[in-house]
């Protein structure tokens, strides 16, 4: 089962619930690697019409879309990272998105040398979407502020100084996403056995639009956008479907923080099915500055494993989705990194 957990003690120090919370929150972390939370106090920052609001962007004009796209699918745009991915980025054509960081809320640090990972967002004109802007950052701003409540929270279940996150985090790079699906035809009558895209439910057909992973990175929140569609995969196998209440968030913990928490964590694969109709969905990828170095926590009995730096990590997976696909080499690793899923053994360090 995928348990729901009312978050609100979390936000409140000393609050009463806090350790029961605690112990709830880890629980779900370290068996399901999964799970719907609500009580968060932003209600006005992520509530529905805040969530409508973003989704105004797939309304503008297709040629003020375009100046948006990523310069893989628009070689006139220079922005590589950051910015819209449209649905021919992919051979489905079931998906297009827009993808955008912390410089909608803050300035980007100054850095000694540039980094394509502190890249900044592009974003719409504020004539075709007033208030459009703002709305985005505040959105952003109190989806950072989850995703620190919920790492402190896991910081205490396992032992471990909570600044080690929080300093991590500090200037992260955080990527809000906003994703359409659009309306797809679904297969009359029974399906044959090599309609790998589409599976049955009871009576009804449904298409895979988004294939069964794990997210590469630590922590992934997800708005709901009214179309259902989630479906989280048990440690038994099972598809089971992601109910998210009004005002609540989907949580799942990705790959790279069961690394660096040495398998303490678990990361749990889901997917997204499409029952015909046009669904939207906001994640947003809880991420560390590109610096930070990800090596083994002071955890007794977790697993070991060679240090890297996050934004070695992220650019060589990042870079591998469609989207990015060619851009690789823009962002040279330091010497010596390897992929901690290739090189990553038990008693490494």
């Amino acid at each position: 089962m995928i348990p729901t957990i009312d978050i609100a003690p979390l936000f409140e120090p000393e609050a009463q619930g806090q350790v029961a919370t605690d112990l709830a929150v880890f629980q779900a972390a370290s068996h399901s690697g999964f799970m719907v939370i609500t009580g968060t106090p932003h209600t006005a920052e992520l509530g529905a019409e805040r969530r409508k609001s973003l989704l105004r962007l797939f309304d503008i004009p297709e040629a003020e879309q375009r100046k948006l796209w990523k310069r893989n699918f628009a070689p006139e745009n220079s922005n590589l990272y950051r910015g819209w991915f449209p649905l021919h980025s992919g051979d489905s054509l079931c998906r297009e998105g827009f993808e955008i960081g912390p410089d909608c809320g803050r300035s980007l640090p100054s850095l000694s040398a540039p980094d394509l990972l502190y890249e900044p967002s592009v974003f719409p004109n504020e004539i075709d979407l007033p208030g459009w802007r703002s709305d985005v950052s505040d959105f952003y701003q109190a989806m950072e502020s989850i995703g620190n409540i919920l790492l402190a929270s896991l910081s205490r279940s396992l032992g471990i100084d909570e600044a080690i996150f929080a300093d991590a985090f500090r200037d992260g790079i955080s990527t809000l996403r906003l994703l359409r699906y659009p309306a797809r035809p679904l297969p009359q009558g029974a399906l044959s056995r090599e309609s790998s895209a589409f599976i049955t439910k009871g009576s009804h057909s449904y298409e895979i639009v988004c294939g069964a992973h794990v997210d590469t990175g630590l922590v992934t929140l997800l708005a709901d956008c009214e179309v259902p569609g989630l479906q989280a995969q048990t440690q038994s196998g099972e598809w089971i479907d992601i109910v998210i209440p009004t005002g609540g968030f989907a949580v799942n913990f990705g790959g790279l923080l069961s690394r660096w928490t040495g398998k303490k964590i678990r990361a749990t694969r889901h997917r997204v099915l499409s029952a015909g109709p046009e669904r939207f969905s906001i994640p947003f990828f809880f991420e560390p500055r590109p610096d930070t170095l990800i090596a083994p926590l002071p955890i007794p009995g977790a697993e070991r494993f060679q240090p890297f730096l996050f934004g070695d990590y992220l650019w060589d997976t990042t870079t591998r989705f469609p989207e990015n696909y060619g851009l690789g080499h823009l962002r040279p690793a330091q010497p010596g990194y390897r992929d901690p899923w290739a090189s990553a053994e038990p008693g490494s360090q």
